[in-house]
């Protein structure tokens, strides 16, 4: 009996296509009759950009990548920190099937755009975004899981979404199906950002802000080369290879084209960077807004709700009893860095003031242990204008120019001999607004290495990266031991650089092999 391959959960967003019907259609929206006119593709443009703003995406990303990287805590119900990963386990599944659905929305409005009527300049505009929308999640994809399917179109009919009655492979040849290797999933990253880079506009109005441009797709390419060259995990084998290291000097270029284009800067005030909404250091984030500015439910976040303290009524009125920081981490920045780094209390939230004035200190209750990650914590206190857990305004940053600046260091350091100026530079302004002491030159690029890799940690922590960090890096197992967890129940190994393929895809896909060691 076929099985219905919903592994990739193939979503036609806007309608199926004529070969998968009968009848011909006149009564409601298909892709035949929609996209004539710019407002039919923007509104087809939100339900992708809607694909990635799915918060099953976001935050067991967000859980993915701080608590296996090891800087976060979980206070209820430990998954990702585990390191066992049951055939069951639920984030894991859900990560590869919500970033697929957003994928097939994207293939969907592509195919669509190819017959619209739209002016070809605007189509091209569109088009960009789309491409930049699912090379990004593509990206994360390969990233976790290693070797994939690479969905490019939507199905033509419905023997492509079912997996066929055989045990021959040669059965299993759709790209429905089949996986592919790592390098040509990069391959179709780096066409689908050299597209959107191409064709993306520098900057975008106010009515437009959130929308994605050339700096966000310059940006993420900067940070797909510096992936690629770094260290990679052999799914075949179980060891961890060395990646093309003349892609550092790709990356450099990358990065410099984001600073040459002088848009982005870093503001002189660090919290602004998470309480206002597009600000001059963001090159991409995704867009969230409380009910009370959206005027409908449903378009906010859990940022509050994950990290924020629960019963906390007068400071987190919607709070879950779950993620607050490593203690190992948060006393690893104080001692590198002292209270009196700026970063401080916007990324950690040791306590909170009441309406009469007393301070709660972390420590001082069972849903207060640890201080608590403060960095999305917007729209607190008593006078919140959030109406339950799922309705904070805060974005979740992509892409930010200190990100930028960090890496172009990283990459001339790692392409180049003896650091110099330019080499410090990006991340000496990193540096400088946190209030610390410059780098001078002189420095070994050794020793640049690794004051790059702490001041990553420092500065972009709990943003969704550290764990892919430790990839590329080769530091993963080193972190594990740095940054203990009682919540472990497994001995870390090399096979924690990949997630194992979900059960439920080889369940429904035989075809499709697990990494090695899982």
């Amino acid at each position: 009996m076929k099985k219905l391959i919903y592994l990739l959960v193939i979503i036609i967003t806007f309608g199926a296509c004529d070969s998968l019907v009968e009848e011909e259609v006149f009564s409601i929206v298909t892709p035949n009759n929609f996209f004539q006119s710019e407002r039919d593709v923007t509104t087809a443009l939100v339900g992708v950009y809607d694909g990635v703003q799915d918060l099953n995406i976001w935050w067991r990303l967000f859980y993915t990548t701080e608590l296996t990287g090891g800087l976060m805590r979980h206070n209820w119900s430990p998954g990702q920190e585990t390191l066992t990963y049951e055939n069951d386990f639920g984030d894991i599944w859900q990560l590869w099937t919500r970033n697929y659905v957003a994928i097939s929305r994207a293939n969907a409005v592509l195919e669509a755009l190819e017959g619209s009527t739209v002016d070809e300049a605007i189509k091209k505009r569109y088009e960009a975004e789309v491409r930049f929308l699912r090379a990004y999640t593509y990206f994360n994809l390969v990233r976790l899981y290693g070797q994939i399917p690479l969905v490019t179109k939507s199905p033509e009919s419905l023997a492509n979404v079912l997996v066929p009655d055989s045990t021959d492979i040669n059965a299993f040849e759709s790209e429905f199906l089949k996986q592919r290797d790592r390098s040509d999933v990069y391959q179709f990253i780096i066409d689908d950002l050299t597209f959107a880079e191409a064709n993306l506009p520098s900057t975008v109005t106010d009515s437009d802000a959130g929308r994605v441009t050339t700096g966000a797709a310059s940006g993420m390419l900067a940070r797909v080369y510096l992936t690629m060259a770094g260290k990679q995990y052999n799914y075949n084998s179980g060891e961890l290879v060395d990646g093309d290291a003349s892609l550092y000097s790709q990356a450099a270029q990358q990065c410099n084209k984001v600073i040459n284009s002088e848009i982005y800067n870093l503001p002189a005030d660090y919290p602004s960077i998470y309480e206002v909404a597009n600000n001059e250091e963001i090159l991409f984030s995704i867009q969230y807004l409380e009910s009370a500015v959206a005027g409908v439910t449903g378009e906010g976040n859990q940022f509050v709700a994950r990290t924020g303290v629960r019963g906390a009524t007068e400071f987190t009125p919607y709070a879950w009893l779950q993620c607050s920081v490593n203690e190992t981490f948060w006393q690893d920045f104080i001692q590198h860095n002292t209270k009196e780094d700026n970063r401080y209390r916007r990324t950690f939230l040791e306590y909170y003031v009441k309406l009469n004035k007393d301070t709660v200190w972390h420590g001082s209750s069972s849903t207060f242990k640890r201080p608590h990650v403060r960095k999305f914590l917007t729209d607190v206190g008593v006078e919140t204008s959030a109406q339950d857990a799922t309705d904070y305004g805060a974005d979740w940053i992509i892409l930010r120019y200190a990100d930028v600046l960090l890496m172009q260091s990283e990459a001339l350091n790692e392409a180049g001999a003896t650091p110099d100026a330019n080499t410090l530079k990006g991340i000496n302004e990193v540096r400088g607004r946190a209030g610390q002491p410059a780098i001078e030159t002189g420095i070994s690029k050794e020793d640049l290495r690794e004051l790059i890799w702490q001041e990553r940690k420092w500065e972009l922590c709990y943003e969704g990266l550290h764990y892919f960090d430790c990839q590329r890096t080769g530091r993963l197992l080193e972190e594990f031991a740095a940054y203990p967890n009682p919540q472990r129940k497994a001995a870390a190994t090399l096979r924690h650089y990949i997630y194992p393929i979900p059960f439920n895809a080889i369940e429904a896909n035989p075809s499709l092999e697990q990494n090695a060691g899982w």
